[in-house]
């Protein structure tokens, strides 16, 4: 029983973790899963601590089939309403932002400098996005090994990115640009088994970066938590605002339904605190 409920904590982790806008790592805290992934995760290869490898295994197995089954979710909202999903996505984040600041810096000041380096560093990632971005990709790129070892790192810096809670690895994905191709890969699976190869990549890399950023989370929560919190605080407010598409033209049916996506996600993020 206690693996059938890791593995559903795993699956809800990557289902939500695929969503622009939601963290794995939050995710994970929501479940009351952080700190024990993190602090197993983490003295996985110590010899010293006594370790729960069954735990880490079930969690990483939900966490591969709820990205994979969630994918034709996202991929369906992308086709048919790609303007109102961003609204719901750019929703999921901004109507964190007042749980999240209560909770970190309740007894304790924003550090502001690191807060303003949060802010920056979207601010600058967002000028990677395109201006007309393809959210539906039928037309897929050669795989070569060039290919492969980029997705790779791709793979890599979400994973890294997931872990932290309040970052979300998908939002940064979509800035940069790979989230869209790995969602249609994930989609499309059953069509053509080829695409096992760019996503096997993808989960490796992912696989590697959650164990790096368990690392890093661990030791700068620990050691430097306001700063670290401030940082991720500031990447937070601005992802809020760069998820909206500001060159598009807004007709009064899109805007009604757009604001109604996002009175959605209002309601979806409560239910999930």
């Amino acid at each position: 029983m206690i693996y059938l409920k890791n593995f559903i904590s795993g699956y809800l982790v990557g289902a939500l973790s695929l969503i622009p806008g939601i963290s794995g790592g939050t995710a994970l805290v929501l479940l009351n899963q952080f700190d024990k992934f993190i602090y197993e995760l983490t003295n996985i290869f110590n010899k010293n601590v006594k370790n729960n490898k069954n735990f880490i295994i079930f969690i990483i197995l939900g966490i591969i089939l709820g990205s994979i089954t969630f994918a034709n979710v996202t991929e369906l909202l992308f086709t048919f309403i790609p303007i109102q999903t961003l609204f719901m996505f750019s929703g999921f984040v901004l109507f964190n932002i007042p749980k999240f600041y209560k909770k970190e810096f309740k007894d304790s000041k924003i550090n502001i400098i690191f807060f303003i380096i949060g802010l920056f560093i979207i601010a600058i990632l967002s000028n990677f996005v395109p201006e007309n971005p393809t959210y539906i990709i039928k037309n897929f790129p050669q795989i070569s090994l060039i290919f492969l070892f980029i997705f790779t790192l791709f793979g890599m810096l979400d994973g890294i990115l997931t872990i932290f809670p309040g970052i979300s690895g998908s939002m940064v994905m979509m800035i940069i640009g790979p989230y869209f191709l790995y969602k249609s890969y994930l989609a499309n699976l059953n069509e053509n088994i080829i695409y096992i190869l760019p996503l096997c990549c993808y989960f490796i890399g992912d696989l590697i970066g959650i164990f790096i950023g368990s690392k890093i989370s661990y030791t700068l929560l620990k050691k430097y938590r306001n700063k670290t919190m401030s940082f991720i605080y500031g990447m937070i407010v601005m992802s809020s605002l760069i998820l909206i598409p500001t060159n598009v033209t807004y007709t009064p049916t899109l805007l009604i339904s757009s604001f109604i996506f996002l009175i959605i996600s209002f309601f979806i993020t409560k239910i999930l605190e």
